[in-house]
């Protein structure tokens, strides 16, 4: 059973990683986001004037500076369909849509507790830097692994607002930045970043949304926002309470529940460079460097929707290709590998996604949300997988193009 639940995460995994590089590689935020429902600011003094890239270098200073608190969130999405979380889910418990509880302690960079919780049992994380506990309620499964001593936030570029505005300068092109007016958010004072495209008609994304705790620079909310009229969110964390002090020390402890199953966790050490030890994606000059590396027919986009380029060629190993198309908001992705390397692709094909025909008795597995499109499919011995901020339709007739 251990076998199976680890081909899933890895199938999950490998799916979700190029649904992420489209979807959510436009805006990096959040590392705990905390948000109650937003009322107009009255009650208490508006937060100090602060420039965007001032505001952005507090904010990746805060896993350093900020206070132990605990909070009690509320989480929900409709991009996934509850299908593909079910099957994605070990064991027989409910999936995770619709809104969700969590509940979240924080005591230092090395500190954490969160619960999720569901009416088959509550999922539990626990960091303290010296070990790290995964615990699924409703298989009763705990992973335990080696804790993870994170680099020091004051080492991070985005620390400095000299850099920060450098990488503003190269975001606007693409996108437009801008705070919005501040809010009260679970009874404290809160500033609003928001983030939108330029062009919107490359993306089905509207805006998202990060709300900033005034005093502790601390994500105290997040929203994505998918086209239409109006904007809907797809994506958003809510917080019914958000309370700073001190939290007890037993709280990032973790005992094993009675008759659970103890499993071993990957170290850390091998997750920074991929799952499973593998070498990350290494960057190449061109499709024809890349060609000489694999064994395989490296395939290109015979014409790109919105006037999209390609703009970097990365290796995996000597068996896998992946291609991008466009930058930020409008990056799509094409990955090829030779079904050698992807022995998950039968678990993937399980996740119950609705198929379309690609031609020539080719289907392909289709994941369709309200902010974008993935498929994939199989044609001889490579595997494919498309993605991008379009409809389902485009998508399709690009990975017809493809045969």
């Amino acid at each position: 059973m251990a076998d199976g639940s680890h081909h899933r995460q890895r199938a999950g995994w490998r799916f979700g990683l190029t649904s992420w590089m489209v979807f959510g590689g436009a805006f990096v935020i959040v590392l705990v986001a905390i948000a109650l429902g937003v009322r107009s600011f009255a009650a208490q003094a508006k937060p100090a004037k602060l420039s965007n890239s001032e505001l952005i270098a507090r904010v990746a200073r805060a896993p350093e500076r900020a206070p132990d608190f605990s909070a009690t969130v509320n989480f929900q999405q409709s991009v996934l369909p509850a299908q593909l979380l079910g099957a994605t889910e070990q064991g027989n418990g409910s999936p995770n849509s619709g809104a969700r509880t969590v509940r979240l302690w924080y005591g230092g960079k090395d500190r954490l507790r969160v619960e999720l919780q569901g009416a088959s049992g509550d999922r539990v994380l626990v960091e303290n830097g010296r070990r790290t506990y995964s615990y699924n309620g409703s298989t009763n499964t705990l992973r335990v692994g080696r804790g993870v001593t994170r680099p020091s936030p004051s080492k991070d570029v985005l620390t400095n607002p000299a850099k920060v505005n450098e990488l503003l300068r190269k975001l606007a092109p693409t996108s437009t930045l801008t705070q919005k007016p501040p809010v009260e958010v679970a009874g404290r004072p809160a500033y609003v970043l928001d983030l939108s495209p330029r062009d919107k008609a490359s993306t089905l994304v509207d805006h998202a949304q990060v709300l900033i705790d005034s005093k502790t620079y601390v994500p105290l909310g997040f929203s994505l926002y998918a086209k239409g009229r109006p904007p809907s969110a797809v994506l958003s964390w809510r917080a019914t309470s958000f309370n700073v002090g001190r939290v007890p020390a037993d709280l990032f402890q973790f005992h094993s529940p009675p008759g659970a199953r103890v499993e071993k966790a990957s170290s850390p050490q091998k997750e920074e460079h991929g799952r499973n030890g593998e070498a990350r994606p290494a960057e190449v000059g061109t499709v024809a460097q890349a060609q000489k590396r694999v064994g395989f027919p490296v395939k290109q986009l015979p014409n790109a929707p919105g006037g999209r380029t390609l703009t970097s060629v990365h290796l995996m190993g000597s068996d896998g290709v992946v291609l991008t198309y466009g930058s930020g908001w409008n990056t799509m992705v094409l990955s090829e590998e030779h079904s050698r390397r992807n022995p998950n692709n039968a678990q993937i094909s399980k996740l119950r996604l609705p198929t379309v025909n690609l031609g020539g008795g080719v289907k392909a597995q289709e994941l369709s949300t309200p902010i974008g499109t993935v498929l994939h499919w199989k044609e001889g011995k490579v595997v494919y997988t498309l993605a991008g901020s379009v409809p389902a339709s485009r998508l399709q007739q690009l990975a017809g193009g493809l045969r």
